[in-house]
């Protein structure tokens, strides 16, 4: 009690202290745009003496060849190892020199690339961002090294990782033509055919200032950011805006199911059902749903899996939020001596009283504010700000979605709830993967 207790405390504390929530944060934005097209979004907050500076491209796997995927996560690699006036790695060293962090993401919808350093600092940073937008050196050796990073990375993340392995199955289950089928991370052997004619032409179409959004959060004031970015971006010369192939992924009308054996002590199965885009309102709905099956031990899936059958070790879920249509997946790992049809029927079961019976008031209330604490929370760091910002304004094509989340959250009903399970949550919607281990005597076991 005492723990739930100061948890609401500090909840209450930062809703005051932190960028205020609701329609009052959007006063707190401050947005423009240079005439070469760069969009820049700046929010001051005076608590702390640092600020962040993030770089935001419309550029993710989804928009790389369909036969070079990875090339963009390798890109991603690339932008720290040098242009005309920053030598290999100096970024990152740079950045570190004055006591500040940075690195870089890239997801299906964008690739970003984001620093936070002292306020001191904030101009030669901007520089720093401003010089590798469109001043960076490929060079043969570059491709090749990080080509072998890249790979190193698919070996760890996904080769030797069963549940992404799991995970990557079931999104080449449930995608047939959609570029999400294929995660971020690439695949071997296209990597292995990316030149530097490729990387160039990558670069040139979505490494532009009217395809970025500058990003700024912290310490500093609108007067002497506007000074800067005129300086340091404004010359940046607006390439065409990109080309982009948008691909519909087909409704699915039956269940697709799929075993996948590998070297695993835990059986787990992974189910997907395709749901809206980002931009979409059922969105919120679908993320209370998510929080009333799987937001902690108290949540429906590990109560009946875990604690009341006790079949299960694990049960839960997510939201794979994304530009174009997502998917809602559900997962449970499972003792080997468990019986995996009773295990996919009680998934199945929990599922279909979402789309059978309202939700309870005291079960609705709970997610409800635990999604609009989590939103509170996600504003406690200047970084994590500016990424929410970047991120919502890529796939939501709303910037200041983050603001309003806990008020959204707050008008989910009941109905809502039981609307979105029955319109996605279908079992001819889904994709299921059972992860199961491999035996003795198959190819590669031990």
């Amino acid at each position: 009690m005492r723990t739930t207790m100061m948890r609401a405390m500090k909840t209450a504390c930062l809703l005051v202290l932190l960028v205020p929530a609701g329609a009052d944060a959007a006063s707190h934005l401050h947005s423009w745009q240079l005439e070469n097209g760069l969009r820049i979004l700046f929010i001051a907050d005076h608590k702390a003496p640092v600020v962040t500076v993030q770089v935001f491209f419309h550029a993710g796997s989804k928009d790389e060849p369909a036969n070079k995927r990875g090339m963009a996560h390798m890109f991603e690699h690339m932008m720290f190892k040098g242009s005309v006036h920053v030598r290999p790695e100096e970024h990152a060293h740079f950045i570190s020199a004055v006591g500040g962090q940075d690195n870089a993401f890239t997801t299906d919808d964008l690739t970003a690339y984001h620093n936070t350093v002292p306020p001191s600092a904030l101009e030669f940073t901007l520089q720093l961002e401003a010089e590798r937008m469109r001043n960076l050196l490929l060079t043969q050796k570059t491709i090749d090294s990080e080509r072998e990073v890249v790979k190193e990375e698919l070996r760890l993340r996904l080769e030797n990782n069963p549940i992404m392995q799991g995970l990557d199955k079931v999104l080449h289950l449930a995608y047939t033509v959609h570029p999400y089928r294929q995660s971020a991370i690439g695949e071997k052997a296209m990597l292995e055919t990316v030149t530097i004619s490729d990387c160039q032409k990558f670069y040139d179409a979505y490494y532009r200032p009217n395809n970025a959004t500058l990003i700024v959060v912290g310490d500093t004031d609108e007067m002497t950011l506007r000074r800067l970015t005129e300086k340091y971006f404004a010359p940046l010369a607006r390439g065409q805006d990109p080309s982009r192939t948008h691909i519909v992924e087909p409704p699915q009308d039956e269940k697709r199911s799929a075993n996948l054996s590998l070297s695993v002590q835990l059986p787990v199965m992974i189910g997907a059902y395709h749901i809206a885009n980002g931009a979409n309102d059922d969105r919120y709905a679908l993320e209370v749903l998510q929080q009333i099956l799987s937001g902690g031990e108290s949540s429906r899936l590990y109560s009946r899996l875990v604690r009341k059958d006790k079949t299960a070790v694990a049960a839960g879920g997510f939201v794979f939020d994304h530009e174009d249509p997502g998917l809602f997946l559900i997962y449970a790992a499972y003792l080997p001596s468990s019986d995996a049809v009773r295990v996919e029927a009680a998934l199945q079961e929990e599922i279909a009283r979402t789309r059978h019976y309202l939700v309870d008031a005291h079960e609705l209330t709970k997610a409800r504010n635990q999604l609009a604490a989590q939103a509170v929370f996600r504003r406690e760091r200047v970084a994590d700000v500016a990424t929410q910002l970047g991120t919502d304004g890529l796939v939501a094509h709303n910037f200041e979605r983050g603001f309003s989340g806990d008020r959204k959250y707050d008008a989910v009903t009941a109905e809502d709830i039981t609307r979105v399970a029955q319109k996605y949550l279908l079992d001819s919607n889904e994709s299921f993967v059972t992860l199961v281990p491999q035996s003795k005597n198959q190819p590669g076991a031990k």
